[in-house]
């Protein structure tokens, strides 16, 4: 019936219409229906259409919208609207927090959202980053204080243990120390019986000097003695200021013939350094007294070997006074 026969063609090309809208690989035109050019137009806008939303849904905003009319506008629109969308996310990803999406409905202010919540966190990390910089600074410069406090109080350390163990005027040990490193000696020299020696030597007529020139004379006199005296010692000479004029070294591993040969040298160096002003020049000698003889006994404690040590020396520097000064007296047990 012919009814029936059109209900066939429409029952046909709803099907077709609707295969071009749904499946993958859409057939063409049937050719029976080729020559109803409004029926090309419409398959050629559907397959243009389903490329389109296919590119778009890939992030491809490229392709190019050939047909017009509504649908076509629509899609130009959208378009247009998702490009600028993806340079607006460029921009965000830049640091422009200022974007903002006024389409695409709930998606909009989602995105919009996410950018506020994104510039407020940044803004939050920087006030972090802020107040750690800040933190970090300060506490470094309370480690710099702290250091050069420090620094200051093991200075001050040092000067008072130096101002503690030496002799104001000469910078050489004084009586004290000295007599702690002595004991030391003393010590090492009795466990292992090795051998050492002792020079006590002062200057000859020291109080003239003072007298006649002042204390300020006298005591560049000293300091000669004092820096003549270091300069020909070994490092491991023990050397002391022992009190006014009076010095004393400790020579380890040194016997008494030795000790006699560094106090004679020690005597000559002295008696060619004299002591010069603008309208003086002082010659200046001295007397020396040398000892080996060390005491080794357990009846005795260290202490008193120790002083009987140094007396013996002191008692050669007193013949050496007697006997005319400037010259050096080796002790000599008995005699």
């Amino acid at each position: 019936m012919p009814f029936e026969k059109e209900q066939d063609i429409v029952d046909e090309l709803s099907k077709f219409l609707l295969d071009t809208m749904t499946v993958a690989r859409p057939s063409k035109v049937p050719e029976r229906f080729a020559s109803v050019d409004s029926l090309q137009t419409l398959y050629d806008h559907l397959i243009a259409l389903r490329e389109i939303l296919y590119a778009a849904s890939n992030g491809d905003m490229s392709t190019r919208i050939a047909f017009k009319g509504f649908i076509g506008g629509a899609l130009k629109t959208l378009q247009a609207n998702l490009k600028h969308m993806t340079w607006q996310t460029k921009m965000v990803a830049s640091g422009d927090f200022t974007q903002r999406v006024e389409f695409i409905g709930e998606f909009s202010q989602a995105f919009n959202a996410m950018v506020m919540q994104l510039d407020q966190t940044l803004k939050e990390v920087a006030r972090k980053d802020a107040e750690l910089s800040g933190a970090n600074e300060d506490l470094l410069k309370e480690i710099k204080i702290r250091k050069q406090t420090e620094a200051d109080l093991r200075e001050s350390e040092e000067a008072f243990r130096r101002m503690a163990i030496t002799d104001s005027l000469t910078g050489l040990y004084n009586r004290g120390h000295f007599n702690q490193l002595a004991e030391n000696e003393i010590n090492r020299v009795l466990r292992y019986s090795r051998p050492l020696s002792v020079i006590m030597f002062d200057i000859d007529f020291f109080k003239r000097v003072n007298d006649t020139y002042g204390h300020a004379v006298g005591d560049m006199v000293l300091m000669m003695v004092a820096n003549t005296t270091k300069a020909q010692l070994r490092a491991a000479d023990i050397f002391a200021r022992y009190g006014g004029e009076e010095f004393i070294v400790f020579l380890p591993e040194t016997y008494a013939a030795g000790a006699a040969a560094i106090a004679e040298k020690l005597r000559r160096s002295i008696e060619t350094a004299d002591v010069q002003g603008e309208n003086y020049l002082i010659a200046i000698t001295a007397s020396f007294g040398v000892n080996d003889y060390l005491e080794k006994t357990d009846s005795k404690p260290h202490d008193r070997i120790l002083s009987e040590f140094i007396s013996k020396a002191d008692e050669a520097l007193y013949k050496s006074k007697n006997a005319g000064r400037n010259r050096v007296t080796v002790y000599a047990a008995g005699g």
